[in-house]
C-alpha cells in the first residue's frame, strides 16, 4: 500500500559523513594518531639532536677560549639561542603529548604523568599502542588517514631504531664481556 504522507526513507543523520581534518607539524590543536604521533615526536627528537650537535660545535670552542675573544660573545650569543630553541622543542613536544591524548578521548593534563616515574613508562606506552577514537570527540574532528609520506616515514625510522639498537646492543655486550673479563684478571685474590 503506498502513503502519500509518509516519512522519506533517506539517511539524513550525520553517521555517514566523517569529519576529518589534516594535522599539521607545528600546530598545538586538533588531534593526532599513533603514527603520526610517533612520526612526530621522532622527528622533533632528530631536529633537538640537530641543532645541539651545531650549537655544541659552534659554542665549545667559544667557552674554551674563556671568552676572552669574539668567538667568547659570540658562543654566549648561540648558546642563548639554543637554550630559546631547547624550550621551544619542549613546548612542541608536550604539545604531541596532549594532541595524542585528545586522540584518545583523555584530557591533555595526563600529560603530567610524564614527570612521575613508571607511570611515564605507562603513559607513553598507552600514547604509542591505544588507539584513536573513532569520529569526532569532545576535543574536534578525527584526523585525516595517514598519507604515504607519513607511514614511509614511519618505516624508516622504526628500521632506523631496530637497526641502531642491533648494531648498538651486541657491540655493548661484547666490549662489557671483555671488560669484566680483564676486570677479573687483574684482581689480586692472594690478599683475601
Amino acid at each position: 500500500m503506498n502513503q502519500p504522507y509518509q516519512a522519506p526513507k533517506a539517511d539524513v543523520s550525520m553517521a555517514g559523513s566523517q569529519e576529518t581534518y589534516q594535522p599539521k607539524f607545528l600546530s598545538l590543536s586538533g588531534r593526532i594518531g599513533r603514527m603520526r604521533y610517533f612520526v612526530y615526536a621522532a622527528g622533533l627528537t632528530l631536529l633537538f639532536y640537530l641543532v645541539m650537535g651545531i650549537a655544541a660545535a659552534l659554542v665549545i670552542p667559544g667557552i674554551m677560549s674563556a671568552g676572552q675573544s669574539a668567538i667568547g660573545v659570540g658562543a654566549v650569543i648561540i648558546g642563548l639561542i639554543v637554550m630559546v630553541g631547547f624550550i621551544a622543542l619542549m613546548v612542541m613536544s608536550w604539545g604531541y603529548m596532549v594532541r595524542r591524548l585528545n586522540d584518545i578521548n583523555a584530557s591533555g593534563w595526563l600529560s603530567l604523568l610524564m614527570l612521575v616515574p613508571i607511570a611515564n613508562l605507562v603513559l607513553g606506552l598507552v600514547m604509542l599502542f591505544k588507539r584513536g577514537s573513532e569520529g569526532r570527540n569532545q576535543y574536534g574532528a578525527a584526523p585525516v588517514s595517514n598519507s604515504g609520506g607519513v607511514k614511509a616515514a614511519f618505516v624508516i625510522v622504526l628500521l632506523l631504531m631496530v637497526g641502531y639498537f642491533g648494531v648498538l646492543f651486541p657491540i655493548t655486550m661484547a666490549n662489557y664481556a671483555n671488560y669484566s673479563q680483564q676486570a677479573m684478571q687483574q684482581i689480586d685474590y692472594s690478599e683475601y
